[in-house]
């Protein structure tokens, strides 16, 4: 059983100042993978979802490992945050139907094949100097 932590908007913000952010998973043997996705939101102030297009290697990690995690990056305000998660891999029901929607109804389709919803578990500060690495949620 893992406990969810709510989001500040601050974090919340941080990452939706970028487009891209990157996710980390790993397979069962431990081995890590780490990619850049660009179709993810916020469903709420405990849940990230990715919209699965192409995420190969990662979707068999998370078949076997359905722990995750991402970092966001505001440059600007020198603010970095590490969220750390488990998923669920969904290919139907609402939230599916939002993420299919976002990537086959626009101008390039891609595929929308499923989502990965991440149930935050874990936020730690991951800006350089003081407090980096410190557990904030």
């Amino acid at each position: 059983m893992f406990v969810m932590v709510k989001l500040t908007e601050e974090i919340k913000s941080v990452f939706e100042k970028q487009r891209v952010i990157s996710m980390a998973t790993a397979n069962a043997a431990g081995k890590p993978n780490v990619i850049l996705v660009g179709m993810w939101w916020w469903e709420d102030d405990e849940t990230l979802v990715v919209v699965n297009n192409f995420l190969n290697k990662t979707y068999s990690n998370l078949e076997s490992n359905p722990q995750v995690s991402f970092v966001g990056w505001d440059r600007e305000a020198r603010k970095c945050f590490q969220v750390k998660g488990t998923v669920e891999l969904q290919s139907e029901g609402p939230i599916y139907e939002k993420g299919h929607k976002m990537a086959t109804e626009r101008n390039h389709p891609l595929p929308g094949k499923s989502v990965v919803v991440v149930k935050v578990e874990e936020i730690y500060q991951a800006s350089a100097g003081k407090g980096a690495g410190d557990r904030l949620l």
